[in-house]
């Protein structure tokens, strides 16, 4: 007996779980546009920082976009399913959309990057400019000009424009 008021139990949740489902999916979408809204904000983020010297992306920052990417194409898929899906389809789906939430989740916890979205990396040597070629007497005779200046002891400073 206790059995089979068990099994009815189990079967009374599975069908509520099936009537809400539709409800747990406009859940899991706004969720994932929150999550999406992020992740592009994110982006015009690291555009920013990336164009400065010295800044590089993080890793973590990079495999959480991606993850981002993929949930929201599972996320889509799983909204064709449970629009074509019948009653005991949807049985089968409460479960993913279950999942899909705890993962949507999950990655809006760790979109907040509160230790920043780059690194700064060290420049090797600075940065090395090639001279033109000189063309000319008068760059010659500046260049002399210059160098002379350079060996002078007496010549404390040299500026050139």
């Amino acid at each position: 007996m206790d059995t089979i008021l068990g099994a009815i139990g189990l079967i009374v949740r599975k069908v509520t779980d099936i009537s809400v489902v539709k409800e747990k999916m406009d859940s899991l979408e706004r969720n994932v546009g929150m999550v999406s809204a992020r992740k592009a904000d994110i982006s015009l983020e690291l555009e920013q920082e990336e164009s400065r010297p010295r800044k590089k992306r993080k890793r973590e920052v990079e495999l959480w976009m991606q993850s981002v990417g993929s949930v929201e194409d599972q996320v889509h898929k799983l909204r064709r399913k449970v629009k074509e899906a019948r009653f005991f389809s949807r049985l089968m789906l409460v479960d993913q959309v279950t999942g899909l939430a705890t993962e949507v989740d999950i990655l809006h916890k760790k979109g907040r990057f509160d230790n920043g979205l780059t690194l700064d990396v060290k420049s090797v040597r600075g940065c090395e400019l090639q001279p033109g070629e000189l063309a000319g007497q008068t760059s010659r005779t500046n260049r002399d000009e210059i160098w002379d200046c350079l060996m002078n002891e007496k010549v404390l400073r040299v500026g050139t424009y």
